[in-house]
């Protein structure tokens, strides 16, 4: 058993596996910087360990947190599913931010955040702004600060499936997309690595300015951008949080003061240069 250390920011991950090939893979996704030896007497957030489980299962590495299990999985998935677990941890066991299922980009101090579910085109979306200029701050979890309701950054490589894998490719042969790997419960998946800017700025905050709740529709003619009342945004923001609920009168508040610091829209598109120049347009 070896371990290793990330350091992600605002989270440290410590993670205890049997598998040298998920520390090589990580090293093509997170800078060199960011991977580390464990450090003694070091605090973590989270400890994820990899372990093989030959007898009496279907798939030889187990991903665990703790005691608590997430997955079982093949040796070529475990980038993905080591990904997916770290979501899980911080969906999970975070209540330190209220937590959105969010894309969030900023520009000039301001961000954008963009909820959706899968298949909404919310990563396709991110992974075209970032690569416009845009600062990516997650492409998964928009971190709320409980206190001053700054948005946090977690910097990490967005994730990419299917279709989106060629479609950015062919908007942006520059675009770096490292660990592609097929056959998952979601697909083809691979990882578009974050602009050097972002990572330079994987500890500055933003102020929250916009949401859009981006939804992808093939059959849309053109494209509609509407506003939404703020008790709509926050119902529908609540419903995309992870921790709402247990943060309770915290997290009511916290929504409640960035509902009225921001500006938001319903946004349905066929056309993804359409949608850029009217995200770009409107922000």
């Amino acid at each position: 058993m070896t371990e290793f250390a990330i350091h992600t920011a605002p989270f440290s991950v410590l993670v205890s596996n049997q598998s040298r090939q998920l520390f090589t893979a990580l090293t093509e996704l997170y800078p060199l910087d960011f991977i580390a030896k464990p450090k003694p007497n070091c605090i973590y957030d989270f400890c994820l360990n990899v372990q093989r489980k030959w007898a009496g299962w279907g798939r030889p590495y187990h991903i665990s947190a703790g005691q608590q299990h997430f997955r079982m999985t093949d040796p070529g998935q475990l980038v993905p599913v080591f990904e997916w677990g770290l979501n899980w941890c911080i969906a999970s066991y975070q209540h330190q931010y209220l937590a959105i299922h969010a894309a969030v980009l900023e520009k000039q101090g301001k961000a954008l955040i963009m909820p959706a579910p899968p298949g909404a085109g919310k990563s396709t979306l991110c992974a075209a702004l970032m690569l416009e200029g845009w600062r990516l701050l997650s492409d998964e979890m928009c971190l709320v600060d409980l206190e001053n309701g700054l948005i946090v950054p977690f910097v990490r490589p967005v994730s990419l499936k299917n279709q989106s894998l060629d479609l950015v490719q062919s908007w942006y042969p520059e675009a770096n997309i490292k660990q592609i790997t097929t056959g998952t419960t979601k697909g083809t998946v691979g990882y578009l690595l974050p602009s050097q800017a972002s990572w330079c700025s994987y500890q500055k905050t933003a102020h929250a300015t916009w949401v859009v709740f981006p939804q992808y529709n093939a059959e849309q003619t053109d494209l509609q951008l509407s506003k939404m009342s703020q008790a709509d945004a926050f119902m529908h923001l609540a419903n995309n949080s992870f921790n709402y609920a247990v943060l309770a009168e915290q997290g009511f508040n916290a929504l409640g003061q960035l509902c009225q610091q921001i500006s938001a829209f319903r946004l349905e598109y066929a056309d993804i240069k359409q949608a850029l120049n009217e995200l770009e347009q409107l922000c």
